[in-house]
């Protein structure tokens, strides 16, 4: 009776490990790129990853860091500086390499500010919200276990005390993996 026991239990442990040997991997599909333009303001860098396991497309997210160089943004006679740090709910639709993205965000940022303003010296800087921003375009992926992706992107963005802008195309370039 033992040594039947023993066997069965044996032969159901080995049909379970066989039947979890079988099945996919759970993994994401995760995107890393630069964009110029965009929701970043001038450029940046994102990282973007799908929530279902085992799809290149629906529900996801992203985060970045980009901004303006203090070099590139005056202000009267300050330098003004700005880091921003993207942060996106996305959705991608289409199972093959050619998909639509759509999303909305929020744009923390880190500002500095520095030079003379009205004759007084200026040293400022700081951590805010700088707005909130949308996501539409169109986006080419890899299918399987990695490559180059691309997307062009159109970014309405609403800053802080000035309402909608237009926004400007946003183009990305990468690479997508599992």
């Amino acid at each position: 009776m033992k040594t039947q026991l023993a066997l069965i239990l044996t032969l159901l442990l080995g049909l379970s490990t066989s039947l979890n040997a079988q099945q996919e991997p759970r993994t994401f599909h995760k995107n890393i790129y630069v964009e110029l333009l965009g929701s970043s303001l001038l450029a940046g860098a994102n990282f973007d990853m799908r929530l279902r396991s085992n799809r290149i497309d629906g529900i996801g997210f992203r985060a970045g860091i980009g901004g303006l160089p203090s070099s590139m943004f005056k202000y009267s006679s300050l330098d003004i500086g700005v880091v921003t740090f993207p942060l996106e709910f996305n959705n991608v639709v289409g199972k093959n390499r050619n998909s639509f993205i759509s999303g909305i965000g929020i744009l923390p940022a880190y500002a500095t500010a520095s030079g003379n303003h009205n004759g007084d010296l200026v040293q400022e800087d700081g951590f805010g919200l700088l707005g909130g921003f949308f996501n539409l375009g169109y986006r080419l992926q890899p299918k399987r276990n990695g490559g180059f992706m691309m997307q062009a992107t159109w970014n309405p963005i609403i800053l802080n005390g000035t309402g909608l802008k237009l926004g400007w195309i946003g183009l990305g370039f990468g690479i997508g993996f599992k």
